[in-house]
């Protein structure tokens, strides 16, 4: 007799908790993210309006095609969804590369607010052949590294390096980001 009301009060807990409890949604975007498009990384805003706010990656390799003209067409998809064009040069080996990844894969909000509004371009400086200090038609010394884009994927002469921050941690990072993705 013991065992079946506590088998009915566990059963009873167990469906009143499923229901009185709000269930935890994933945050979106307004922007489609089919399984072969860029991806997209939000966190809610905590203002008032409970906004979400968010950004796009995608990853290109040289035998997807031409440099300029896939750098064109993401610039373009970019401009279309209202987000800022925004080549990032990065590789497994980069320690700020993979810092940086860790914390928007772990959505970090100073780092998301930081990143709201990009769509970033990576490319894998050891996939492009980074020769010289060159991958095609940009020039750079270090990694991760940060080219804006206008709206047909033509550098706008912005850049920004690891190097504009100290320690790799996002008190550090966020607002050196924020500045140059927001700042003008």
């Amino acid at each position: 007799m013991n065992k079946k009301i506590l088998l009915v009060a566990v059963t009873i807990f167990i469906l009143s908790c499923s229901t009185l409890l709000p269930q935890k949604a994933e945050p979106t975007t307004a922007l489609p993210t089919p399984t072969d498009a860029p991806q997209a990384g939000t966190s809610p805003a905590g203002n008032a309006n409970d906004e979400l706010i968010g950004f796009m990656e995608v990853r290109l390799h040289p035998q997807d095609g031409n440099l300029e003209e896939m750098l064109a067409v993401e610039a373009g998809k970019a401009v279309a969804a209202g987000l800022l064009p925004v080549v990032e040069f990065d590789a497994d080996w980069c320690p700020p590369c993979q810092a940086i990844n860790g914390y928007l894969e772990a959505k970090n909000d100073l780092m998301i607010k930081a990143y709201d509004g990009t769509y970033i371009i990576k490319l894998d400086v050891d996939e492009w052949g980074w020769n010289n200090g060159r991958v095609e038609s940009f020039s750079f010394e270090a990694i991760p590294i940060y080219f804006k884009l206008d709206g047909q994927g033509k550098q706008t002469g912005a850049v920004i390096d690891g190097g504009a921050w100290n320690e790799d941690i996002p008190v550090n990072i966020a607002p050196v980001m924020d500045a140059f993705f927001h700042g003008g």
